[in-house]
């Protein structure tokens, strides 16, 4: 796993969600959908939350899916 993968998937574990802009000033990711979709490659299940800033851009948070067991 890549050093921007760990780092978004750290932050993943640990936040609730990220997005682009939260990526880049916190981990320095500018490609996150890209890590997004290796991270799903690899069996991790992520959610794509659509929503919209203060300013009303709209932007897209991810956020790390509970491991359903059963």
């Amino acid at each position: 796993m890549g050093k921007q993968n760990k780092a978004v998937l750290d932050w993943l574990e640990n936040h609730d969600g990220i997005t682009q802009l939260e990526a880049f000033n916190a981990i320095g990711c500018c490609r996150l959908s890209e890590r997004v979709r290796e991270l799903e490659a690899i069996g991790l299940s992520i959610d794509h939350v659509p929503e919209k800033t203060p300013g009303g851009a709209r932007v897209i948070r991810y956020r790390l899916l509970p491991i359903a067991y059963g």
